[in-house]
Order: structure tokens, then sequence, then C-alpha cells
């Protein structure tokens, strides 16, 4: 009987995990450039059970396997391209096809700290520099951020950028061999680990267009009440239980 509680207990938790993800997308549903997280949930791993000090088992003979329910497995992000929205601003670009800008923040050592973003609703900094809505320098030729002044640009599908007709930088764009090597980094961000392996951009870049989050606002909303559900079920088995140990609990005590 306890058993049963601790699984519907480990229902309840890794339901809860799953809510945790699902209202953290929909949170991000006007975020550009976001990519969506999911959850895989498995079993735990069975394990065999013995019945200890029994003259009619066999020492060291297991009688069963049993489980001891679910867990939280692994967490994804889904790299799915987002639609593109136009807003005909000059400092507004999207990716079509798989990869990141480059961008990068100055440390404490004076060296540049890189990071990768989908989000390319890019502002003019202070010093005529291109940046992120977090301040990050978007990163060109040889990781140098992209200066430009104040006047107008046009850039290219090769991400050339041209001010006055003349060739002022090309903004940096990379792809990634497996992107389930990145780690996300805020709502928009994602740093790269060991196993990261660069490999080269084979989309375009279009200006005066944003690249929407990939959440699917009406999906999010059915797996949230399915996971609402799954989780009064588990919740409804625990109570079940607790009122059945009660009853165990004063009906034998008063024999």
């Amino acid at each position: 009987m306890f058993r049963g509680l601790y699984t519907a207990y480990t229902g309840m938790l890794t339901q809860q995990q799953k809510m945790d993800g699902i209202s953290n997308n929909l949170a991000n549903v006007d975020t550009t450039g976001y990519k969506k997280d999911r959850m895989i949930q498995q079993s735990f791993d069975e394990i065999l059970t013995y019945k200890l000090n029994d003259p009619e088992v066999p020492q060291g003979e297991s009688i069963g396997k049993m489980s001891l329910g679910v867990k939280v497995s692994q967490v994804f992000t889904d790299f799915s391209q987002g639609s593109m929205k136009q807003t005909d601003n000059l400092l507004d670009v999207a990716l079509q096809g798989e990869g990141f800008f480059k961008v990068g923040e100055v440390n404490d050592q004076g060296s540049m700290d890189i990071k990768y973003t989908r989000d390319g609703s890019f502002n003019i900094s202070q010093n005529g520099q291109l940046v992120t809505k977090d301040g990050l320098f978007l990163l060109g030729e040889d990781d140098a951020s992209v200066q430009l002044g104040f006047e107008d640009f046009r850039v290219n599908n090769d991400g050339s950028i041209y001010q006055n007709e003349e060739l002022m930088n090309k903004i940096q764009v990379v792809n990634f061999e497996d992107d389930q090597t990145l780690r996300k980094q805020g709502s928009s961000l994602f740093t790269t680990t060991d196993t990261s392996v660069i490999k080269e951009y084979e989309g375009t870049i279009v200006q005066g267009f944003l690249e929407t989050s990939n959440v699917n606002t009406i999906n999010e909303m059915i797996e949230m009440i399915a996971t609402t559900r799954t989780y009064e079920a588990n919740q409804k088995m625990i109570q079940t239980y607790d009122a059945t140990m009660e009853k165990v609990v004063n009906s034998v005590g008063s024999l």
C-alpha cells in the first residue's frame, strides 16, 4: 500500500514539472525567437524484489519486479522554425533555416563571451553598434562588433551589411551539428558545451522581419489540461490510500 502512495507521489511530481515547462512556454509565446521546451517522462527502472528470512524461498532468489513510478528523463528544446512577422524595421533581422546569430559581451578579463540567439530584434547602441535587447554585441567577421553609426543600412540575404553602398561588415551566423548540445540561457540565448560542433549556415537572412516564438498556444493549452487531469488522478489515488489506511488503523486498532 505504501508503494502505491510513493508511485502516485512520483506521478504528481512529474506532472508538476511538466506544468512548469508548459507555463514557461506560454509565458514566452510573444518572445521573439523563443524555442519551446518539451519533457520526456518514463517509468523508474524496475528493480528485483526479494523476500528475506523466508525458509520457503531460496536465499537470493527474486520473487518479482517492482516499479516505483515515473520521472522526467529528459528536457529538450524544440528548434523548429517559428513564423515570420514583417515589421519593415531596418533593425529587425530574421533567419530562414537552422542557425543562430553570434552575439557576445565583454567579460571582466576583456575577452568576448560568445553566445547564440535566434532573436533578431536589434538596436543601435550609443556608440553606433548593433546590439541585442540585452545589450550583447551582434558579431560580424573576426568576432568584431558590427559598427554602423546612425545612418540607414541594408542587409543582403547572405548577411552582408551595406551603408551608402559601402560594405561595412557581414553578420556572423552559424549552425551546429546537433542543436541539443546547446544550453538555454534566459529566454532566447544559448551557450555551447564541449560536444557542440559548429558548421556552416546554409539558410538566408531577411531584413525587416522577425521570427516569432514557435509555441502554439492552442497545443500548449490542450497539453496543460491533460497534465492537470493526470495530476488530479494521482491526487485522488493518494486520497484513497490515505482514507483506506485511516480506516485500517482505526478499525484494526479497535479489535
